[in-house]
């Protein structure tokens, strides 16, 4: 949904305008040149033929040298910042013959609102007259997957940025929702107040539906789910291979690196990401036949006529061969991880998360402590895994101990007292957020075929409570009235056929931004919702978490 979304108003606002020629009732052609944050957004929506179908006769990198084209215009999508407006500025130096420019003109698109500043650097620059175009066209956001976003990476902490970031998911989406915010996180109300003035200020020349909910919390609405260890397969993949921003990396049977784009162009992952490591096992028998039947189908061959038909169809044969080997690699790699040290830490992590065993029977205090002592003496143990347990311990049955205890518990162990200071910190952040979030317990999944997989993300409950619409107005605060007003809602029904002829009504939108990091298990579920839901439910965020980056977060910045 979110591809299409930001592809469509791309189309609409930016490469159509270029691919006209009123005056002569002809297709015309340009440059497209992005920096890294227009890169982004750019290749996350669109391919190589998409682009060229619009008029783009080349995509060129902002930062790299590029061959002069002064015949032809330029398409500019960047971030607002110093650096990207300093280089389009080079692009057109002063008292150059026009046939010596880079580009014959430049048309600017901007990601987000430039300031005064910025702007002014422009004006005073012989970029200036040969400008044509210069657009805010607000898309700070990037599509992480078709139902997951986050905010330009420009926020960097900035709440007021992160709140224009989601008030322009709003506005391409055509969407103003109602909005909440978590009462426990002040920050979110900022939040939730700056994108109802962003959107009143942003207007809209398209039908807007109100058919929407937005609520946004941080991080502490859930501080267990970035801890655990999850056994779904892209969740495994991030944790525990090296599997990052859609790519995996591995080495082949000769030991040389190879890559493979793990992304929603790929049927088979989209079907395998969100299943328990179990039943990708079930699938590798599967894979394993498919590349025996690839190996014979390249090798049968005998007549000249099989040959040639073989070598036609080689180059498909072994990019097939290529992917169903690295998706076995990866699952080989995943099953590995958890036979050969995991399996008992994970069913210890679910039973301290639930607070209860596979056979219902209720954990004691005592019996976590024990069961966690024995891991966390173990030096072949990394660092980061112990750390996770006692973390995880400290957030549930745990939550009642201070700091001397746990002080007490890591002096037993060989983990090097500067990790101390995480354990501080969770701490810290633990006893500020209030006792209700930590102590409710979650229903049992729906689904507890696995040990392994007890525990749900709070954000189940969340999306639960918000389509049963009981959530609870104390915790999630309003701000403002309801947008959907009965009267609004009839007429987006009347014109959009919701009950009458013509296209059906769309489904109701839930989006849930927390600051502070979501997870891949926090991403599955979502998926999941929408489907037992039949909503559509967006999840967004100012980063993705790993445990890893998760724990290294908690040890803050390291010194230069």
């Amino acid at each position: 949904m979110l591809y299409a979304a930001v592809k469509q108003h791309f189309l609409d606002n930016v490469f159509m305008k270029h691919h006209h020629d009123p005056q002569l009732g002809t297709k015309k052609h340009s440059v497209l040149v992005l920096d890294k944050s227009g890169m982004d957004v750019v290749n996350s929506c669109f391919k190589i033929g998409d682009v060229a179908s619009s008029g783009i006769l080349l995509v060129e990198d902002l930062a790299k040298r590029r061959e002069p084209m002064a015949s032809v215009d330029a398409i500019y999508v960047v971030a607002p910042v110093a650096q990207s407006i300093e280089s389009i500025i080079r692009d057109f130096p002063r008292a150059v013959r026009p046939e010596a420019q880079q580009y014959r003109s430049a048309n600017i698109y901007f990601l987000e609102p430039c300031n005064d500043e910025l702007f002014k650097k422009i004006a005073d620059s012989p970029l200036a007259k040969h400008i044509k175009t210069i657009v805010e066209i607000n898309v700070n956001f990037l599509p992480i997957e078709s139902q997951v976003f986050t905010v330009s990476k420009q926020c960097n902490g900035d709440m007021m940025k992160i709140a224009d970031g989601i008030a322009s998911l709003c506005a391409t989406l055509c969407l103003k929702p109602t909005l909440r915010f978590h009462s426990d996180f002040a920050q979110s109300a900022e939040i939730c107040y700056r994108i109802d003035q962003k959107l009143k200020e942003m207007g809209s020349d398209k039908p807007v539906s109100t058919d929407a909910e937005l609520v946004v919390m941080d991080r502490s609405i859930d501080l267990v789910t970035p801890l655990l260890h999850e056994l779904t397969l892209q969740a495994m993949a991030a944790d525990l291979t090296d599997y990052s921003e859609g790519i995996y990396r591995y080495r082949g049977d000769n030991r040389e690196e190879k890559i493979l784009p793990l992304d929603e162009t790929d049927d088979l992952w989209e079907e395998l990401r969100h299943q328990h490591l179990a039943d990708i096992l079930k699938r590798v028998h599967s894979l394993t036949k498919d590349l025996k039947q690839i190996h014979a189908a390249t090798s049968s061959g005998t007549s000249a006529k099989e040959v040639k038909s073989a070598i036609h169809q080689l180059p498909a044969f072994l990019k097939k061969k290529a992917r169903v080997e690295a998706y076995l690699n990866l699952a080989e790699e995943c099953r590995g991880q958890y036979f050969n040290c995991l399996e008992k830490i994970i069913l210890l992590e679910q039973d301290m998360a639930v607070e209860h065993t596979p056979e219902g029977a209720k954990i004691s205090d005592s019996q976590a402590v024990n069961r966690l002592s024995t891991f966390i003496m173990q030096p072949t143990l990394t660092t980061d895994i112990r750390l996770r347990l006692i973390l995880i311990f400290m957030l549930t049955i745990g939550k009642d101990k201070d700091e001397q205890f746990f002080n007490r518990l890591l002096h037993h162990t060989d983990i090097p007292e500067e990790e101390f200071q995480v354990v501080k910190k969770m701490l810290n952040w633990r006893d500020k957020a209030k006792a209700s979030a930590f102590q409710r317990r979650r229903p049992p999944p729906e689904d507890e075929r696995f040990p392994t997989s007890r525990w749900d993300p709070k954000i189940r409950n969340i999306i639960q409570e918000i389509h049963a619409k009981r959530l609870d107005e104390r915790e999630f605060k309003l701000v403002g009235q309801k947008s959907g007003a009965p009267e609004l809602r009839s007429a987006m029904s009347a014109r959009y056929g919701g009950g009458l002829t013509g296209r059906p009504r769309e489904k109701r939108k839930i989006i849930l931004f927390v600051v502070g990091g979501v997870t891949y298990s926090e991403m599955r579920t979502v998926y999941e919702m929408s489907k037992v839901s039949n909503t559509t439910i967006l999840l967004g965020s100012d980063s993705i978490l790993t445990p890893s980056n998760f724990i290294e977060s908690l040890r803050g910045p390291k010194e230069q």
